[in-house]
């Protein structure tokens, strides 16, 4: 195998999450009064950093922002994280990459304890050493901070071949921020443009793809 270790994205990487995501989202917003947004614009906010995400929808105050989060917590802990699935090859991707020897472990902006509840429950949680994201008050969130801490924890000595598996931009530049490769993974929320011009090393279409490349 080509790598060492291989880093996945969580969210329209290994799980489709949109609907819960975005109703809880739009549930957070509707405790502010707000209705009726554009739905491509939600989708768009997907793997961005979550308060991130609620400053770009409004001039809200830093109060009103954590407010927000709180209540799409509420919903996405309620409802919201069982409401998607594995994709279709994800499952068989992994078993193939363990049985080859391979590292993994999963570098999501989700909260680590709401990305380690919601690969429990797909059943996917097992293939990984270490699943890390944000930590709740929104410190580590970005993902380039979220990469370092996994090569902190798995490769102190920086002496592993890695790879970053993801659907958005931030996956790819997270990656470049350490020297990494990328594989920029179509069937999820980013399109190739986005993928190409953040500058993935590889561009695939399907999981099994990947393994063309490891």
């Amino acid at each position: 195998m080509k790598y060492d270790l291989i880093l996945f994205d969580m969210d329209g990487t290994l799980v489709d999450s949109q609907v819960g995501i975005m109703k809880s989202i739009m549930y957070a917003l509707e405790c502010f009064g707000i209705e009726n947004v554009d739905r491509s614009r939600l989708r768009g906010l997907i793997g961005m950093d979550l308060r991130s995400a609620c400053r770009s929808l409004g001039d809200f105050s830093e109060a009103q922002i954590e407010d927000m989060v709180a209540k799409y917590r509420e919903r996405l802990t309620e409802k919201g994280l069982y409401e998607g699935k594995v994709y279709d090859g994800i499952a068989t991707l992994l078993d193939s990459l363990r049985q080859s020897g391979v590292r993994m472990a999963v570098a999501t902006a989700k909260a680590t304890v709401f990305a380690e509840r919601g690969l429990e429950y797909f059943g996917i949680a097992k293939y990984f050493d270490l699943i890390i994201g944000c930590e709740l008050d929104g410190e580590r969130s970005d993902k380039g901070e979220i990469i370092a801490h996994i090569l902190d924890e798995l490769d102190p000595e920086r002496t592993l071949s890695v790879a970053m598996v993801g659907d958005r931009e931030y996956d790819i530049l997270g990656a470049k921020a350490h020297g990494l490769d990328s594989f920029g993974c179509l069937w999820g929320y980013g399109s190739e443009a986005e993928l190409t011009e953040a500058g993935a090393t590889f561009i695939v279409k399907s999981p099994q793809e990947i393994l063309d490349y490891v």
